[in-house]
């Protein structure tokens, strides 16, 4: 019997300085400058959305198609030497490696390239519909009269 008192009377000590404790929480300040972090990195998201790629429908150059890595390498290098402004893409489908360049909205733009290339890598270019990439700045200043 008495250690049934003992427990009860030490609960009941548990409970009441548990209710102290949280009778006597801490005050918690913010500092300002977490504010000026938190508007700083919303600044940085917002340039980083305006920065990003949107894929659109287009039209890409396939310029080869081979089972040779090196091959579709020095083709890469060639084109990235030839047109440093345009993008080029190296896939690998087994057992080809592919080498696609540019991305043209519309197919005469790839026209002008195809034949401006053809000097360079023969008459085996093919134009292909493809998603491209389109920067937002870009697609804005087009789209202005």
């Amino acid at each position: 019997m008495l250690i049934k008192h003992h427990m009860i009377l030490l609960m009941l000590l548990s409970i009441t300085s548990a209710k102290a404790q949280f009778a006597r929480s801490p005050y918690v300040s913010r500092d300002p400058r977490l504010d000026k972090l938190v508007d700083k990195q919303i600044e940085l998201n917002k340039e980083a959305l305006k920065n990003r790629t949107v894929l659109e429908a287009g039209f890409r150059i396939v310029v080869i198609s081979t089972n040779k890595r090196d091959l579709a390498l020095e083709a890469k290098a060639k084109l990235m030497k030839q047109f440093p402004d345009q993008k080029t893409y190296l896939y690998y489908q087994s057992p080809n490696f592919k080498l696609q360049f540019g991305n043209f909205k519309a197919y005469k733009d790839a026209e002008i390239f195809r034949k401006e290339m053809t000097a360079s890598f023969g008459e085996n270019l093919l134009i292909i519909p493809a998603q491209i990439e389109v920067k937002p700045e870009k697609q804005e200043n087009e789209n202005r009269p």
